[in-house]
């Protein structure tokens, strides 16, 4: 997984490639929170390069939607097919209200 931080207008851009499993999840949370530490009123988490993730995965966009909100920050999630389709069968996708496109413009 690599982690790609930017701004798309006047906002935090967050891109995620790779997979967000297990593996990956204690280690990048610290950067995770950072970031929407960081960001003003809105962090984009762009996950259309995310290409598998499991409940680790899950568990750490469920922390970060919920910090957003104790923060007041608005979270946009654009989530790739894989990530879609995990949400999706946890019935999570109106809590975690996914985009359809990624803010790098569709695939």
């Amino acid at each position: 997984m690599s982690l790609t931080q930017s701004t798309r207008d006047g906002h935090l851009l967050l891109q995620v490639s790779g997979g967000l499993t297990i593996f990956q999840a204690a280690e990048y949370k610290p950067q995770l929170l950072g970031v929407l530490d960081n960001a003003d009123d809105v962090l984009e988490l762009d996950l259309s390069g995310c290409d598998e993730i499991d409940t680790a995965g899950v568990q750490l966009l469920l922390l970060l939607r919920r910090e957003a909100t104790v923060q007041y920050k608005q979270l946009s999630l654009y989530a790739s097919p894989a990530v879609q389709n995990v949400l999706d069968m946890l019935h999570l996708q109106d809590f975690m209200r996914t985009e359809s496109t990624s803010p790098q413009g569709p695939a």
